[in-house]
């Protein structure tokens, strides 16, 4: 039986018709969220799905949906890069559909897909990393996904890189890793610096030598390594994956990362430990979504 995949970013929608037995994507589409609200962005997945299942035998395939936010069932509590709080998103969009949908952070996703077909094959506790528009992760512990106790575990992007203070977030705190670090934000950084471009443009000049560059990236960079290896302390994953649209652009940013993972962590947690980049790419949020969907 096909599956129905749905990854909605900061920035576009995806979705696409899955085999769940090889994960395979038989079908995709793509639509950039030009109007962010709630209601255009359901009549934009509703249109994907259409065009996705011409063809294919989907009607009564479950859809599972991998969402950029901070989600309690259906409800998206916190959506920083589109603007969102306590939207009842699954619902409406289960309507527009007219089948029943899950509604899962995209990390979870992610994690998910690359647990069941990517870097992660065959590990049972992975920590997954994704630097795109924002900043966001995913637990999978014994084989599970650790979700917490209000939905919320791994906003690996709203953890604190300061105590007071620090750079305005999307999610309306501040001195969050996503304020430094997640592309839109960085993006901002960049421009009130003086430093054109973007984070790959940040990352040739950082390693060039230019001053202004190197010291936001050093910042930037150097936070994002020391909480991932932090991270691999309190959990000790057997594989770290490291994916997303900046990382996958900047080289320099995965060899830091995995640099100081492999010399910050504790020598306990980091024996035996992997770093590897995420293998389906901007498929595996779709992947983890269809399978998540089938329970």
């Amino acid at each position: 039986m096909l599956a129905l995949g749905i990854d909605i970013g900061g920035t576009n929608a995806r979705a696409a018709v899955v085999e769940p037995v090889t994960g395979r994507l038989v079908s995709s589409a793509k639509e950039a969220l030009v109007d962010r609200s709630p209601a255009a962005v359901v009549a934009v997945v509703a249109a994907l799905v259409e065009r996705v299942s011409r063809g294919h035998d989907v009607a009564r395939a479950p859809v599972g949906v991998g969402f950029a936010g901070m989600l309690r069932g259906d409800v998206v509590v916190n959506a920083p890069n589109l603007h969102w709080r306590d939207v009842d998103f699954g619902g409406p969009l289960a309507r527009a559909l007219g089948r029943p949908v899950r509604l899962v952070n995209d990390l979870s996703a992610a994690a998910w897909g690359e647990l069941s077909g990517g870097a992660a094959r065959g590990a049972r506790d992975t920590f997954t990393v994704f630097v795109g528009t924002g900043v966001g992760s995913a637990i999978i512990s014994g084989g599970r996904l650790l979700s917490g106790a209000t939905g919320v575990a791994a906003e690996f992007g709203h953890v604190k890189l300061v105590a007071e203070g620090g750079r305005r977030c999307g999610c309306g705190e501040h001195g969050c890793l996503e304020a430094y670090m997640g592309g839109a934000k960085l993006t901002e950084w960049m421009a009130e610096s003086g430093v054109a471009g973007t984070p790959s443009d940040l990352e040739r000049l950082a390693l060039q030598g230019d001053a202004p560059a190197k010291g936001l990236y050093d910042f930037a960079v150097g936070h994002l390594a020391l909480a991932i290896a932090n991270q691999v302390t309190v959990l000790n994953p057997a594989v770290v994956v490291l994916g997303g649209g900046v990382l996958s652009r900047c080289p320099g940013m995965v060899r830091r990362v995995t640099d100081v993972v492999m010399t910050r962590a504790s020598a306990a947690s980091r024996q035996g430990l992997e770093v590897k980049l995420a293998e389906l790419g901007d498929d595996s949020g779709l992947v983890g979504a269809a399978l998540l969907a089938q329970g």
